[in-house]
């Protein structure tokens, strides 16, 4: 278009510049919204407890960026819009390539509630259709099913409080036994963006007579404040390298 544009006469190429620009400037607000928060989670698995911080930037359409603080070590990763999440490691300058398998843009409540996952928990793009919706006390109860069958799933439940907005929500399998499920409270919002502050999920998928848990305690939401995590790139030095040879360098460093 703009080549088109460059060999047509100055004085009608210069209406189509502004012409563009005031079509970009029209565009949804939400389409350019930044997020950003901070967070705790504490991970209790047979006895012992895990704890790691992060903090989360997203750019809309763009980049979800994340720093994370496991211990007296931090790294970053970038997760592309098409899916692709690199690590990087300052400690040691090497950076890792994740399979898609192992971490989704989705994973991170941020994410999902900023892609408009309030509605149903991400669940209509990970592959579930309603079923049914019926009413329990103040409460609206949501259910979902997977369009394919063979998953170790069997349905989903999502309890929407009087807001309409989703505080439990429910993994089944198909012996009705629950699989995961999660609390959402403490919501708070900000320019028209609302987020659940502290989020537990309880987690029976590895153990029969045990269970995970792990609470998330969101602080410092803000939305459409810019900071340079928003853009972050990893430096184009980083060595790749694999995932394995990667923590065995950061665990034991070289001397």
């Amino acid at each position: 278009m703009l080549l088109f544009t460059r060999n047509r006469a100055v004085g009608t190429g210069r209406p189509f510049i502004i012409l563009l620009a005031l079509l970009l400037a029209a565009l949804p607000l939400d389409a350019q919204r930044l997020f950003h928060v901070d967070v705790e989670s504490k991970v209790v698995h047979q006895g012992s407890m895990r704890k790691v911080n992060k903090s989360i930037y997203y750019s809309k359409g763009g980049n979800l960026n994340i720093l994370w603080k496991p211990g007296d070590l931090s790294f970053y990763s970038t997760t592309s819009p098409f899916g692709f999440t690199t690590c990087y490691y300052p400690a040691t300058n090497q950076s890792v390539t994740l399979d898609p398998n192992m971490f989704k843009p989705a994973d991170e409540l941020l994410y999902l509630f900023a892609e408009g996952g309030i509605e149903d928990m991400g669940l209509n793009r990970a592959g579930f259709l309603l079923k049914s919706s019926k009413k329990d006390g103040e409460f609206t109860v949501r259910r979902y099913e997977p369009r394919t069958s063979g998953s170790m799933c069997a349905w989903v439940e999502v309890a929407y409080n009087k807001d309409f907005l989703p505080v439990y929500c429910a993994y089944f399998n198909k012996k009705g036994k629950i699989i995961t499920k999660t609390y959402l409270s403490n919501y708070s919002s900000t320019k028209g963006f609302t987020f659940p502050m502290r989020v537990t999920e309880i987690s029976y998928f590895r153990e029969k007579n045990d269970s995970t848990v792990q609470l998330d305690i969101y602080k410092n939401l803000e939305v459409d404040i810019l900071n340079e995590l928003h853009s972050y790139r990893i430096p184009s030095d980083a060595v790749p390298t694999s995932l394995k040879d990667n923590l065995k360098s950061v665990i034991t460093p070289e001397k």
